[in-house]
């Protein structure tokens, strides 16, 4: 039997919620995109048109007269533009047109776009690269982003925007699936590509399809390029669905962000849901069946102005 430790010494760590650390979870992170939802209103008040928004605000609103027709203050961008430009062009752009989409939809489309987007699209590099090195018959410049549930798709149409060709040495585009597409999502995909011109009908598709129809069709293409999965308030047990096609596509990374966990728990202890609640209780099995199938599973979370059902599941493949 090994001797006892000396009890007086105190041990590097609590065994609980890492605190002050790099690595360190904040479930109510502060913003990072140019959208700053006010923490103090009312979720009704961000949900708003952007220009509405803008209006209300003294500093947005000097920027509804910049960049209009004939202003070089809002030139098309071009594969040169950082991140952080592009993002602050789309939005103010988006304001100026008066853009069917709310606030609170677009600072949502933002931030998930930023928590997740570097680590994704690095997933989707690294294994472009070994396929590569493999010698394997397969799309090696393709990234593909299949968005699911995604409404009007802005957040799919974020990814290519941020994504130009030349910025990196993949081609990045846009798979939008839904029941239905609205008129919202053609009316955002032009306004975006007035400063984005690569957004366009041939980088971004949307595909009109129930989830479980379009499920086989993602499995079909799991070869031919590497696929990230994401989806962005999927109701309830749509979520699951669009983790399970992941799974089955061998999507090389994952992305989504819950809501709506009546029933979604199922499986989990009974002590587990009693104690973290049903919600974080459903996540927990949900990243357990990621990890399952391969899967480095990480939480993160937007800012809680946004949306209290603000936590991301995270997953890269790694085999």
């Amino acid at each position: 039997m090994p001797p006892l430790t000396n009890t007086n010494e105190r041990h590097s760590s609590d065994y609980g919620v890492r605190q002050n650390h790099p690595t360190s979870y904040d479930d109510n992170p502060p913003f990072k995109g140019p959208l700053r939802l006010k923490d103090m209103c009312s979720p009704e008040y961000h949900r708003r048109r952007i220009r509405g928004y803008y209006l209300d605000d003294e500093m947005l609103r000097q920027t509804l007269t910049e960049g209009k027709t004939g202003d070089v203050s809002s030139p098309k961008l071009s594969a040169s533009s950082s991140t952080s430009n592009i993002l602050k062009a789309i939005v103010d752009h988006l304001a100026r047109s008066d853009a069917p989409v709310d606030a609170k939809e677009v600072a949502e489309s933002l931030e998930f776009y930023l928590r997740t987007g570097k680590r994704l699209l690095g997933a989707a590099k690294r294994v472009l690269k070994n396929r590569k090195a493999n010698g394997d018959d397969v799309d090696m410049d393709t990234i593909t982003i299949r968005d699911f549930c995604c409404g009007h798709g802005l957040t799919g149409q974020l990814f290519v925007a941020c994504n130009p060709p030349g910025k990196t040495a993949s081609h990045v585009r846009a798979v939008l699936v839904d029941q239905f597409q609205p008129q919202s999502h053609a009316v955002l995909r032009d306004i975006i590509s007035e400063v984005c011109p690569w957004v366009s009908e041939e980088s971004v598709i949307f595909v009109s399809s129930p989830l479980e129809d379009y499920a086989s069709t993602a499995v079909d293409s799991r070869d031919n390029d590497a696929s990230i999965v994401i989806s962005t308030h999927a109701c309830g047990s749509l979520t699951d669905g669009v983790i399970q096609i992941a799974i089955d596509s061998q999507a090389v990374a994952l992305a989504c962000m819950p809501c709506c966990y009546t029933g979604t728990a199922d499986g989990a202890p009974f002590g587990v849901k009693r104690m973290l609640g049903v919600g974080l209780a459903a996540d927990v099995r949900r990243s357990f069946i990621l990890q399952s199938h391969a899967y480095h599973v990480d939480f993160a979370t937007i800012p809680k102005a946004i949306t209290p059902m603000n936590r991301l599941i995270v997953a890269e493949r790694r085999s």
